[in-house]
Parts: structure tokens; C-alpha cells; sequence
């Protein structure tokens, strides 16, 4: 379903005053390897052993066969794993992307819907209902404070970050909202670059919205500067951003 997006906010701990206000002042963007992402340990925040995964299969979905090049003796030319074999689900990874630069933001956005209604009973019937859906799809989870940071950098105008963005950079850019996938149930495929916009469903609460520069330089970090971005963007904090929406 397509997303509406109200606006795009970057999160930062208190000890990192400085670098929110030199994303509001100059437009600096810190943007991390993949190859980064994917070592960080604390794995459930801001760091992802299974970035950039293409295949995720589960173990029922699953038969693995392999063949021997040369004959062992007392070993079968051919051995086949079967799902009652498999621990967990099983995962491919792609190290095409692993030098690309990626900027990670979290965004405000609701399902586009519409709806139709032949009373006044169902049109206020519907709008309550709507209002619930809304309410809870812009709230804004408690662990975005403990985890990512309680400073926010709200952009109020999406569509001129996004140009500045392209336009202060010399890289190819993708960019776009990151579609969770259930991990525990699902066996999916993501081709290309897709593979750098799909996470597993406990990182949905992150609702994140990522920039990805290509690279192959194997640098661990860049950093772009898009200038001041005051005149489309604001300081606040998260409990502030929470009870103005």
C-alpha cells in the first residue's frame, strides 16, 4: 500500500548535540557503510547483521543438496539437508552493496486510503475509525527515545531535502521507505537493490526512511553537506514531535 509522508526526522542522543545542529546548520549527512551496519553488535537498534540480504527461506520452504566433486569413501556422492534439519530460517547475503554509503532517517507517513459512505452515521462511523488507524500509525515508539536519541531534527518540507540531497551529491542515489518482512513466517526474495530497502519485522517500529549512495570505495564513512537546512527543517525533541502530531 503507498505511503503518505508528512515528514522525515533524524534522531540523535543528547551527547550529540553538536552533530544535530551541524545537520541543521550546514546539512551535514554522516552516512555509514553497509558493510558498517552490518557489524555494529548491538544488532536490534542501529546495526543489522542481515543488512543487505537477498534470499530469506524458511526451513519448511527449504531442501538443500550437495554434490561432492570427488569421491569420499563411506560418504554419499549427494547429501540432502531437510527441513527438520535446518536450526532457523536460512539467509543469502549480497556484499554487492557493502561499501555503499547509507543515510538512515525515520519518517511520519499514513496508508493512502480512501473510502465511500452513503450516510452521515457512516461517514462519522468511518472517520473515527480512520482517526484510530492514523493515531496509531504516526505514534511514535518509546525505544526511538532509549535507543536512537531523544533530539530530533524534523524536515517539513520532504520533497526539497530530497532535491538538495541529489543535487550536493556526485553519487548515483537511491532512496525510499524500508518494507519490513516477516522473518519467522516468510520466504522471500528481493532482487538488486532492493535488498538495501527490506529489513526483518522487529525493526518495523523504526519506520525508517534511507538514503543509499553507491560507492565502491571501501571507506567505513562519508560525510555530504547539503548547507543550512533551517528554512525546511526544525529542532525539537522527541516527546515535543510526539505531542504535535
Amino acid at each position: 500500500m503507498k505511503k503518505i509522508i508528512y515528514c522525515l526526522v533524524k534522531f540523535f542522543k543528547n551527547t550529540d548535540d553538536q552533530y544535530a545542529d551541524s545537520f541543521l546548520n550546514n546539512g551535514e549527512m554522516y552516512c555509514q557503510s553497509l558493510k558498517i551496519f552490518k557489524g555494529i553488535e548491538d544488532n536490534q537498534a542501529r546495526g543489522d547483521r542481515y543488512e543487505g540480504v537477498s534470499h530469506w527461506f524458511q526451513p519448511s520452504d527449504c531442501i538443500m543438496k550437495l554434490s561432492l566433486s570427488k569421491e569420499i569413501q563411506g560418504t554419499p556422492k549427494e547429501i540432502v539437508i531437510k527441513d527438520t534439519d535446518f536450526a532457523a530460517p536460512i539467509a543469502i547475503q549480497t556484499t554487492k552493496y557493502d561499501n555503499h554509503k547509507v543515510y538512515c532517517m525515520y519518517a511520519i507517513a499514513i496508508d493512502e486510503f480512501s473510502f465511500e459512505y452513503k450516510t452521515e452515521e457512516e461517514k462519522l462511523s468511518l472517520q473515527q475509525e480512520m482517526n484510530k488507524i492514523i493515531t496509531s500509525q504516526i505514534k511514535i515508539d518509546n525505544k526511538i527515545k532509549s535507543e536512537l536519541g531523544n533530539i530530533a531534527i524534523v524536515i517539513t518540507d520532504v520533497k526539497s531535502f530530497i532535491e538538495r540531497v541529489k543535487n550536493q551529491s556526485a553519487k548515483n542515489i537511491t532512496h525510499g521507505l524500508v518494507g519490513y518482512f516477516d522473518d519467522e513466517n516468510d520466504t522471500v526474495e528481493f532482487n538488486g537493490m532492493e535488498a538495501i530497502y527490506r529489513k526483518r519485522k522487529s525493526y518495523s517500529y523504526q519506520k525508517e526512511y534511507r538514503f543509499s549512495f553507491e560507492s565502491l570505495e571501501e571507506l567505513d564513512f562519508e560525510k555530504i553537506y547539503i548547507g543550512d537546512i533551517k528554512d525546511i527543517a526544525y529542532k525539537t525533541t522527541v516527546d515535543e514531535l510526539q505531542n504535535s502530531i
